[in-house]
């Protein structure tokens, strides 16, 4: 059956949803940045529901940041992400597209990042070199016990709490590493209040005994919290 993508657009007043639900695709990539292009500069805000959207080839997450520099890019269009799944988040964090379109949880978090210039905010706190070593990581942790292990060694204990609490402190986490450690950053990708954050932040530090200010640890971390959503988990 061929691909195809339903696009459903819900006029907000100052802004407008759209909601895509189908599998994106190259074969659908084409249809979807021209749903966009042509909605950007009439509606002027556009936040994209993602949450009916599977991602069938990893590189047509760049749709949206060409969508948007097609209509004209920040401030004459803005667009921001929300409700992905942790697959298409996982490839939303690629430099083109975390540069120039914000991804955030919900609703409200993406129409304030959607307000912001695109700046230091918006891409990962992950840097080059970082990726490189956590490839590194990565690599190494398969070659030895497997992601699985890996994963249960740095993160083991805030999976079973969240489990057992129905916390976000896994979420949290990765949005606070993702944003440079960034209280605000987090708390707006997050949709949470700052003091929220910091109290989720602080909860991670007292459960892992781990030093969040330590660079080689927050990489060990950045790297479990991939290979979690390599495994099908939730970041």
């Amino acid at each position: 059956m061929d691909d195809a993508v339903d696009v459903v657009i819900q006029p907000r007043g100052r802004y407008v949803v759209a909601r895509l639900s189908g599998a994106l695709s190259w074969q659908t990539a084409p249809a979807v940045r021209r749903a966009l292009v042509e909605l950007l500069p009439e509606a002027g805000c556009v936040a994209v529901d993602l949450s009916g959207l599977r991602l069938r080839d990893p590189g047509c997450v760049a749709v949206f940041a060409a969508a948007l520099e097609q209509a004209g890019g920040w401030p004459h269009a803005k667009l921001a992400l929300f409700g992905a799944d942790p697959v298409m988040l996982a490839q939303l964090r690629c430099p083109l597209v975390r540069a120039t379109v914000p991804v955030a949880d919900g609703l409200d978090a993406a129409l304030a990042a959607a307000d912001r210039p695109p700046g230091p905010a918006w891409p990962s706190g992950i840097t080059a070199p970082d990726e490189e070593r956590i490839s590194r990581v990565l690599a190494a942790a398969e070659a030895g016990g497997g992601l699985a292990r890996f994963v249960r060694d740095w993160l083991g204990v805030l999976l079973g709490y969240d489990s057992r609490q129905r916390s976000q402190l896994v979420r949290t986490l990765s949005m606070y590493l993702d944003r440079g450690c960034d209280y605000d950053g987090a708390s707006r990708a997050l949709g949470v209040h700052r003091s929220t954050v910091r109290y989720r932040v602080q909860r991670i530090r007292e459960l892992t005994r781990l030093d969040l200010d330590d660079p080689d640890t927050r990489v060990m971390l950045q790297a479990a919290l991939q290979a979690l959503v390599r495994l099908g988990g939730a970041s």
